[in-house]
């Protein structure tokens, strides 16, 4: 059997402190769909946080792909208004 493209590229892990509203998700899922890249796995906090006064969750992502393209998905999901914070990870 062949092995899949993704099982060539690196694991990349992002993690996302962001505003816990209604279009969150669909925002973050955009930046990578538009790009054609599937996300492995979302891991989301149960219990929201207050940032700032605004509540507030955290959401781990993996996906495969090459250093630089994890650079361009973290620039644009920091742009995004519901994204508080962007930090890389592993």
């Amino acid at each position: 059997m062949d092995r899949l493209e993704s099982d060539a590229l690196p694991e990349q892990i992002i993690t996302l402190t962001v505003r816990d509203e209604p279009g969150t998700l669909f925002l973050i899922s955009s930046i990578f769909s538009n790009r054609g890249i599937s996300m492995r796995s979302i891991q989301l906090r149960e219990e929201p946080v207050l940032c700032n006064g605004i509540l507030c969750t955290q959401l781990v992502i993996r996906f495969f792909g090459e250093e630089g393209r994890k650079k361009v998905i973290q620039r644009l999901l920091s742009r995004l208004d519901c994204v508080l914070e962007s930090r890389e990870s592993g």
